[in-house]
């Protein structure tokens, strides 16, 4: 836990107070007492310095100070939904990395019962989104839509931002990244069907590569928005990307 994120309403009266699994770190890793200070930040909000001001039995009580913004997200991604497994990494793991939107949509090769998952439901997911946040230091809490027809997504997206399609093909390892933020296009384990890198190739998205291997979806998720916020990054655009 790089940063401990809190939310405005475990505050009353300039004293904010956490428990779960916060307090646990604070306590058994951090080994914080009255008058120790760290990092935190409030979700969707700043992000600054908290003072602990009291410990009781399973909570912790601080001030906090705001200093700054933490990371801004940067990106958008569409996810063919995968089993749960998977999903839980995707999701922590995003929100790290900074994805501003997560769709999550339907495909022919895609489960249907998938759709039924409870880790579909906000309670469900939100604190795995806040723990990736945590690891990445930041505090804007990624949207998550869920599209079970793929042709419903097309209305979804924002107008700006490069589009990428992920294909394992060779042919198409390099790509140029126009302004806004970029929308990467992840398929499911089986792959995207003809058809769908049709409707795909009709709506802007062009195909991107990381080699002729196919990866697993939850290995793509990653490694694609890291080789893209990389080139990102090494052209300055990263910073200036909002949310």
């Amino acid at each position: 836990m790089n940063l401990l994120l809190f939310s405005s309403e475990e505050c009353e009266g300039g004293v904010c107070t956490v428990r779960d699994a916060r307090a646990a770190h604070l306590r058994d890793v951090l080994r914080v007492a009255p008058g120790d200070r760290f990092q935190a930040g409030v979700v969707d909000g700043p992000i600054g310095v908290a003072t602990v001001t009291e410990m009781a039995e399973g909570e912790v009580r601080f001030t906090f100070a705001p200093e700054g913004e933490g990371p801004k997200p940067w990106y958008d991604l569409v996810l063919a939904l995968t089993r749960p497994r998977s999903l839980r990494r995707i999701l922590s793991q995003s929100a790290t990395l900074g994805v501003r939107t997560l769709f999550l949509v339907g495909a022919e090769k895609v489960e249907k019962s998938y759709f039924n998952m409870h880790l579909l439901r906000p309670e469900e997911y939100r604190p795995l989104l806040l723990d990736g946040l945590m690891q990445g230091k930041a505090t804007a809490l990624p949207r998550v839509r869920v599209v079970p027809r793929l042709r419903a997504l097309w209305d979804e997206l924002p107008e700006e931002g490069t589009r990428l399609l992920a294909d394992p093909a060779p042919e198409t390892g390099d790509f140029a990244l126009g302004p806004g933020a970029p929308v990467i296009a992840i398929g499911p384990d089986g792959g995207w069907t003809d058809a769908e890198r049709a409707a795909f190739a009709a709506h802007g998205f062009a195909p991107v590569s990381l080699g002729p291997r196919p990866l697993r979806t939850d290995t793509a998720a990653i490694v694609l928005p890291a080789v893209v916020g990389h080139r990102l990054h090494t052209t300055g655009r990263r910073g200036r990307q909002t949310p």
